[in-house]
């Protein structure tokens, strides 16, 4: 069972409770002697979804504080870091933690895919957004759900597991299009421009690889995008953009059958041997050896 979830239920003293390689829930409240009050995590290596009740827990993503105060969601994707403090925290009740790879998913099977389809998780902006009442009682019944299918698994409950996961991810993200009892975290200008930013990336048909392109998209100044995004998530915006093209890079070579110079032009590339030496530069190994590699 070598797996990104393995690695981090071992940090949480939980690994005697991992039945699968690419997929975990746990109930907070039911591992409190084993769990270190303190966590620092430089990545999560999967995705992670949270619904949390009011409590005093102190939550930091890319050494960002959250308000965790109230009744919560939380997306986190495989590249976030998460560190979290819990040694204040009182009467913790209906906290799930549930993490899973896009190997665990039927319907979709790579992390660009998931965070294109599913915008609440971004490669760095941390999705928080707080649920009131019939929300909230609606995620404990999806989470107990799952959570219970999980303590008896086998190839039935697995597949009610992934069905159920299927419906949480859909219901956010059709409650939040329709501005439905779940409310976003307060954002500052900056960080509001910043989300806009990956968002605007990650929905562009056509990449492009200059800051100005997508500054003039939002109506501020290169300089004024660039300044945001490093203010919020301590990276500047040409690095953001460089990511997508490359998390994009490694979903086409991997799920589709088009050719070398066809993914080079999707990803902004005018010449094909720029988007190699790009992709060598970065991954190490040329577009043509990751497709093998899959």
């Amino acid at each position: 069972m070598d797996s990104k979830i393995k690695d981090l239920l071992s940090k949480m003293n939980l690994e005697k409770y991992q039945k699968h390689s690419d997929f975990h829930i746990l109930k907070l409240e039911e591992h409190l002697e084993e769990i270190p009050l303190k966590l620092n995590f430089e990545n999560i290596g999967c995705f992670e979804i949270t619904f949390a009740q009011s409590q005093d827990t102190q939550i930091g993503i890319d050494q960002k504080n959250i308000d965790a105060d109230k009744d919560h969601l939380l997306f986190l994707s495989p590249s976030q870091g998460l560190n979290v403090d819990s040694s204040k925290a009182k009467n913790i009740k209906n906290t799930f933690i549930l993490y899973f790879t896009p190997d665990f998913l039927d319907f979709i099977s790579t992390e660009y895919l998931i965070i294109k389809k599913f915008p609440f998780f971004n490669i760095h902006f941390s999705s928080v957004f707080y649920t009131k009442k019939e929300v909230s009682e609606m995620y404990i019944h999806y989470m107990e759900r799952i959570y219970n299918e999980f303590q008896d698994l086998n190839e039935n409950s697995e597949e009610i597991i992934k069905a159920f996961l299927k419906i949480i991810l859909f219901e956010t993200k059709r409650k939040l299009e329709k501005k439905l009892h779940i409310i976003p975290q307060k954002l500052s200008r900056k960080a509001e421009i910043t989300y806009q930013f990956e968002n605007l990336i990650l929905q562009s048909k056509q990449k492009n690889q200059k800051v100005s392109f997508y500054a003039e998209k939002l109506n501020v100044s290169p300089i004024y995008l660039s300044e945001c995004v490093k203010n919020t998530v301590g990276k500047n915006a040409k690095n953001i953009i460089t990511e997508y093209i490359l998390l994009e890079a490694k979903s086409l070579l991997k799920n589709s059958d088009e050719s070398i110079q066809n993914i080079s032009l999707t990803l902004g590339f005018k010449d094909t041997s720029n988007f190699i030496n790009f992709y060598k530069k970065h991954k190490k190994i040329t577009p043509n050896q990751e497709r093998k590699s899959n």
